[in-house]
């Protein structure tokens, strides 16, 4: 038998050692949601939180060509990294309150242990080949890992093949079918600085040293957290927010608006809720308007956020049973023999089940029968909000509660909404559709039977075939158990968890904006978006 000795397996063991890792989606259910924000708010991601950023880098590659007239990929990646590093330093000096600043940890250990009167910016940005550490391992630094792909899907940015054929980062050039272009961006950026303090930027890329007297002087033109409202720049960036999702989309069919929509529907949900900005309350009355009447139709971006707010509480419901199923394994401090496992846990999370129900529940009941039984009154949110990782039994009979009031809530909807992710190419395997109606498979079934298969088939199996699937070739498993001649065994433990649709990103560039504050409410800019 496999031995498991600090997370590896070693001998005797047919293969090399895997290393156990965490991982994110154990039940690989939540690709559906992360499809569905990625088509609801393109151009922005989890980790651009910073809207000057996006002018900064337009500015910083066409000042590069204007300056470097020849070059090839990593004289372009060590000009960027050095200033991301110049940045991450006067920010982290000046306005070190300010968060989502890229290599602000690496700049303020730089802080904390500076003892002449510059940084070596060479030191601390450039890859070369030894290990010396440096402000970011990604070889173009955060740009290229997290903004690139962002300014891209805004049509901000391109890649061009220089002379050598080596391929280099470019900005877009304007074009009647967008309204912000790369260039426009840049230039916008560059009215506000002056040739003294280009000088002084390229001086310092150039010679690979920032000193500390340059930073007060540094922080008046490039502080990444203030955009003048004012200024065409501050315009711009409004104009980029709510331009068509693809700006470089021509065909006219296909030219969808769900990022400004998204924006614009924020704003007024926050006006009719005394100026308040709450994203989740947001998504909770796209979820509760669903598909809209027959006579007033949802849009689709509320369709959307209405699909994957459905997913969360498909997946968070799962992601409850999984735990309170690796919970209660880990109790027994040894290996179970699986069908008895499953068969003594899913008999007591169906006697938790029928005692919440009271009236004339019992484990034979039949599923359909069980659906009537459940309160119109209760909401989701509400179920959700009972869930607490305590007592396994008590979080699995929870779990399965929101499993049932999803199907009950939303069964007329369910069919409607696979042909909407079908066309919005945001179906995945493990979607919330496929998920929910195995309720509806099963409604001819006993409680009993319904909740031993689902953990048997739905948690426990599902999660092994995950796991391997991820594991690939590799060596790197996140397998919460093992199943080995029928017996499982306990490996880590994983609470159930939401994703994050970019909705704090989102909030975090309305505050740059200065279209809500740091308390979230709205300022009076948030009337110039409504009327632009």
């Amino acid at each position: 038998m496999a031995v498991l000795q600090k997370g590896k397996s070693n001998y005797p063991f047919w293969g090399a050692s895997i290393n156990l890792i965490t991982g994110l989606d154990p039940l690989g259910l939540q690709t559906t949601s992360e499809a569905t924000y990625a088509t609801m708010l393109p151009g922005i991601s989890n980790l651009t939180n910073r809207l000057r950023y996006y002018g900064f880098y337009c500015w910083l590659l066409d000042f590069y060509f204007k300056t470097e007239k020849k070059g090839n990929s990593k004289e372009q990646y060590r000009f960027i990294r050095r200033a991301e590093l110049m940045i991450a330093i006067i920010m982290q000096s000046q306005r070190k309150e300010i968060q989502q600043i890229t290599g602000s940890n690496f700049a303020s250990n730089l802080l904390n242990t500076i003892e002449g009167n510059y940084f070596d910016l060479a030191e601390g940005a450039d890859k070369d080949d030894t290990d010396k550490n440096v402000y970011w391992k990604y070889p173009s630094g955060a740009f290229g890992q997290y903004y690139y792909g962002a300014m891209q899907a805004l049509s901000l940015i391109i890649t061009a093949v220089n002379d050598f054929g080596d391929v280099v980062y470019n900005i877009s050039q304007p074009h009647p079918r967008q309204k912000v272009s790369g260039k426009q961006l840049a230039d916008a950026f560059e009215t506000s600085l002056t040739p003294q303090i280009k000088e002084l930027l390229y001086s310092n890329i150039k010679k690979g040293k920032l000193y500390q007297s340059d930073i007060p002087e540094l922080i008046k033109y490039f502080a990444i957290e203030t955009i003048d409202a004012n200024s065409d720049e501050w315009q711009l960036y409004v104009e980029m927010l709510l331009d068509k999702d693809e700006p470089s989309q021509e065909v006219e069919e296909l030219v969808t608006f769900h990022r400004r929509e998204t924006i614009l529907s924020l704003i007024k949900t926050a006006v009719q809720n005394d100026n308040d900005y709450d994203w989740y309350k947001f998504l909770l009355e796209s979820y509760h308007k669903k598909l809209g009447t027959d006579y007033q139709p949802e849009t689709e971006t509320s369709i959307g956020w209405y699909c994957y707010q459905l997913n969360e509480y498909w997946q968070y419901s799962c992601g409850t049973i999984f735990w309170a199923v690796l919970q209660h394994l880990y109790n027994f401090q040894q290996d179970q023999y699986l069908p008895s496992f499953v068969k003594e846990f899913s008999n007591r999370i169906t006697e938790e089940i029928c005692k919440e129900l009271k009236q004339s529940a019992k484990p034979t009941t039949l599923v359909s029968e069980i659906l009537s039984l459940i309160a119109d009154t209760v909401d989701e949110e509400e179920t959700k909000k009972e869930i607490t990782t305590g007592n396994p039994v008590i979080a699995g009979k929870n779990g399965f509660i929101l499993l049932l009031q999803l199907f009950k809530n939303n069964r007329e909807q369910l069919h409607p909404l696979k042909e909407f992710m079908s066309r919005k190419r945001t179906e995945r395997d493990g979607n919330m559709v496929d998920g929910i109606l195995t309720v509806h498979t099963a409604e001819n079934e006993t409680l009993q039977e319904f909740v031993e298969q689902f953990i048997l088939r739905k948690i426990i199996y599902r999660h092994s075939m995950v796991a391997l699937r991820k594991m690939g070739n590799g060596s790197q498993s996140t397998h919460k158990f093992f199943i080995e001649e029928q017996y499982i065994r306990f490996i880590d433990i994983f609470p159930p968890r939401n994703t994050s649709p970019r909705m704090n990103a989102l909030q975090n560039i309305m505050i740059d904006l200065q279209v809500i504050n740091d308390q979230k409410v709205l300022f009076p800019l948030h009337k110039k978006l409504l009327v632009d």
